[in-house]
């Protein structure tokens, strides 16, 4: 099966983190994305989001632009600040034999995730798209597919520390 997972798009100011929204930029980008890479997500058959207004917003432009009919399903596994143990918690929860998955969260989830299942250490820009071929939910189980971005279908690896920020 193939996870896809989907930075949300880049934010406005707010007075509290809860509460950002996506900018007109973030909005672009988005759009930019998933219209580049609809026909490869026509599979997925569940959308996984972070309670973040923010997420909620990109996945609800991903979905209109994929034409998907299902629910976005809210996960607390995929908040901003989770850990590993709540991202493998995530990963055991799903069921892989349903098909294709999208997920949308934060930095430190997807970096987290992507590390977990491949190994490698990728940059997940905002309003990016990843895929990754999982064979098996468990550490080093996934292989990377190819990264999207509106600019760019380089995978953006980490070289140095200093990439991550």
């Amino acid at each position: 099966m193939k996870l896809f997972i989907l930075r949300h798009g880049m934010t406005a100011e707010s007075d509290a983190d809860e509460r950002r929204e996506l900018s007109e930029k973030g909005i672009k980008e988005v759009e930019d994305v998933m219209n580049l890479r609809r026909d490869d997500l026509r599979s997925v058959t569940r959308i996984y989001s972070s309670p973040m207004r923010r997420v909620k917003q990109t996945l609800q432009i991903a979905a209109k632009i994929m034409a998907f009919q299902g629910p976005i399903i809210e996960s607390q596994y995929l908040m901003t600040g989770s850990r590993l143990n709540e991202i493998i918690n995530f990963m055991g929860e799903l069921d892989l034999d349903a098909g294709d998955i999208l997920v949308s969260s934060h930095q430190s989830c997807t970096s987290i995730l992507v590390l977990w299942l491949t190994g490698e250490d990728i940059l997940i820009p905002n309003g990016s798209l990843l895929a990754i071929d999982i064979e098996k939910p468990v550490q080093g189980g996934g292989k990377i597919l190819w990264q999207q971005s509106r600019d760019s279908s380089e995978v953006k690896r980490a070289v140095d520390f200093v990439d991550q920020f």
